[in-house]
């Protein structure tokens, strides 16, 4: 799905909430609905590669884990905030201001650690050029000037969907059909 392997100029801050978001998946061979983090979870060395910056969640922090990560991806999907506010009002983390930045602190929890990953993109104005693509449901980040990127890619990639070629050869189809339809009955 495009850029799926490779980063962005957003920072690693993205990339770490954008893989964290991307464990569940349409893979392209499949189309099925794969969730990848309970897999991750179970190897210690696979997490560490993932996900380097969030603690590896205890059996009994999973659930809730993946409750955030779905919350988190409806949230990108309707670009707001409502479930990172309501997830924000249940486990409110601290905020501090020092040597010229704004910093956020609390348990260090998987949970309470994405909540301030996701704070943080919010404040740094990044968290908004997150998408989910329409198609295959991937999420990327949206580095267009005007910020109105709608597929995750135009052109199939070594790992990736074209879901924007795909998009627009199927109008093109369905715009076919229907001027010969139009011909046909005229």
């Amino acid at each position: 799905m495009g850029n799926q392997t490779g980063t962005t100029v957003a920072g690693p801050r993205v990339e770490e909430m954008r893989s964290f978001l991307n464990t569940w998946v349409v893979p392209n061979d499949t189309r099925e609905e794969t969730e990848t983090l309970p897999g991750l979870a179970a190897s210690a060395q696979e997490w560490a590669r993932v996900l380097p910056h969030l603690p590896r969640p205890r059996t009994d922090e999973l659930t809730e884990l993946l409750e955030l990560r779905d919350d988190l991806r409806a949230d990108v999907t309707e670009r707001g905030t409502r479930r990172l506010d309501d997830w924000l009002a249940r486990r409110p983390q601290t905020v501090r201001i020092g040597e010229g930045e704004l910093r956020l602190e609390g348990p260090a929890a998987p949970v309470d650690v994405v909540l301030r990953q996701a704070a943080h993109l919010v404040l740094a104005e990044r968290w908004r050029r997150l998408r989910a693509c329409p198609d295959c449901r991937w999420v990327f980040y949206d580095q267009s000037r005007n910020n109105t990127r709608t597929w995750c890619s135009m052109y199939a990639g070594e790992s990736g969907r074209a879901c924007g070629s795909i998009a627009k050869v199927r109008r093109m189809r369905a715009a076919q059909k229907q001027r010969a339809a139009v011909t046909e009955a005229g």
